[in-house]
């Protein structure tokens, strides 16, 4: 598994990400690159990045996507606050406590597995 690896000589960018279904371009495969693995699909498979770090096979820094303060480890930042806001394409974007709060109001979230 690897970072661009896995692609026949001379085929290039592959036709899109085996995950989210998306071709090539909306992926934005060129610009930011492609995992393949042949752990998870046993024919092998081809991801975008932004699945890949979903999936667990490849983890990518994150960052609040209005002030860019980083995210720490997955688990603390939920636990601190952090939120996840999907985009009109269905990308998820991470969201810090702070701006979640500046931005939207919310400043309170139920505990993991609270009841509503």
């Amino acid at each position: 598994m690897g970072m661009n690896e896995g692609m026949n000589e001379g085929r290039g960018v592959p036709d899109g990400c085996d995950c989210c279904g998306r071709d090539a371009e909306d992926c934005s495969m060129l610009e930011a690159g492609w995992v393949s693995d042949a752990q998870l699909l046993a024919r092998g498979g081809v991801y975008c990045r932004a699945c890949a770090h979903l999936l667990w096979i490849v983890r990518l820094d994150e960052e609040c996507v209005w002030c860019e303060v980083p995210m720490v480890e997955e688990e603390a930042a939920e636990a601190q606050g952090w939120v996840y806001f999907a985009n009109t394409l269905g990308d998820l974007h991470p969201c810090c406590p702070g701006c979640l709060a500046e931005r939207f109001g919310i400043t309170a979230r139920l505990p993991a597995g609270g009841d509503l």
